[in-house]
Formats: C-alpha cells, sequence, structure tokens
C-alpha cells in the first residue's frame, strides 16, 4: 500500500468490526473508538519491533499466548485476559507464533484457525501439538474461527485442540469461561 492517507469515519469501523465479528460496545462514543484504533495501531508497531523481548513476562501457568493475523482481536483479548490477571503474550502468524511458543511456558495457546490461511492454521495446530506431545506440557490449544464449516471443529479436534470455538456473538465470553472451568487455578 502507498503512503497515502486513508480517513475512515467511526461509523464504518464499527462495520468493519461487524464483519470481523468482533463486539464493540454500542455506547461506545465515536471519539472513544477512534483513540482505541489509533492506540491499536501503535500497539501493533511497538509489538512487531519488540515481540521477542518478553519484558515483564515471566514463566508461569498463568501465561496465555495468543496468535492471530487481526489486529483488534490480538488486541482486545490481550486487554482482556490482561485485565483477568493473565500474563498474555500476541503473535501474528505461525512464525512468530511457534517461536514465541518454545520460548515460554504457556497454559493456553489460543490461535486463530486463518492465520492467515486455513492452511497454515492447520500447520500452526500441527507444530504446537507436536511441541506440547513432545516435550510433556500441560499447555491447552484453543482455536477460534469466524469459519461456519462443521467439518473444521472434527478436524481441529481431531488434530489435537481442547477447544473449538466459533466467534459468533458473545465469544470472548465463552472463550473467558471455558478457560476458568479448564484450569480454575491458573491464577
Amino acid at each position: 500500500m502507498s503512503g497515502k492517507k486513508i480517513e475512515v469515519s467511526a461509523e464504518i469501523l464499527k462495520e468493519l468490526f461487524k464483519i470481523a465479528k468482533v463486539d464493540v460496545p454500542s455506547e461506545i462514543s465515536d471519539e472513544n473508538l477512534l483513540e482505541v484504533v489509533y492506540k491499536l495501531k501503535n500497539a501493533d508497531e511497538s509489538e512487531n519491533s519488540s515481540l521477542n523481548e518478553h519484558e515483564g513476562f515471566s514463566p508461569s501457568s498463568n501465561n496465555i499466548l495468543v496468535i492471530d493475523d487481526i489486529g483488534v482481536v490480538t488486541y482486545q483479548l490481550k486487554i482482556l485476559l490482561r485485565n483477568l490477571g493473565y500474563n498474555v503474550q500476541v503473535a501474528k502468524d505461525i512464525f512468530s507464533g511457534l517461536n514465541t511458543f518454545v520460548r515460554s511456558n504457556y497454559a493456553f495457546v489460543i490461535m486463530d484457525l486463518f492465520v492467515s490461511t486455513e492452511q497454515e492454521g492447520y500447520t500452526l495446530l500441527n507444530e504446537t501439538k507436536k511441541i506440547i506431545t513432545k516435550n510433556n506440557l500441560d499447555t491447552k490449544i484453543v482455536v477460534i474461527t469466524a469459519s461456519n464449516k462443521a467439518e473444521n471443529r472434527v478436524k481441529c479436534l481431531n488434530g489435537g485442540a481442547d477447544i473449538f470455538l466459533k466467534k459468533d456473538t458473545g465469544w470472548q465470553d465463552k472463550l473467558i469461561e471455558l478457560i476458568e472451568n479448564f484450569h480454575p487455578d491458573i491464577k
């Protein structure tokens, strides 16, 4: 993309979030929404430059790795999970996801099935499961997706996912409930 500056209204942003199945509170003001997007953009840039630094990140069963190529989703999950007391690392692709995973101990890996393609998502799931099995880890894999294909659920669960979650209305709340029910002693 060229260096052109593109201006987008808050209403268009809300529609884009809706398409991406990201819950945006209806009461959020246009100014606050634009501020969140601005912070998200800056957070993405700073995270990409320091992905492997892990400052303030100690190995524990309280760690969660989120792998998703959609910045809005990773930002939203990072804030939500950190507010609940979890240590959260984010990766945006299969390579940085696996690289980050092998550097620390994680209770959960939350991964989008389409990172960035379905094939790469299945590769990420396979490789993550191999590392878990080979090293006898207790890490749980959570696959999230907006796909409506029923066979994805079966294929992911058979491929080693512990939890499969469809990104539909309220999926973030379901995710938190599943994590806390799966490991009630995690925090």
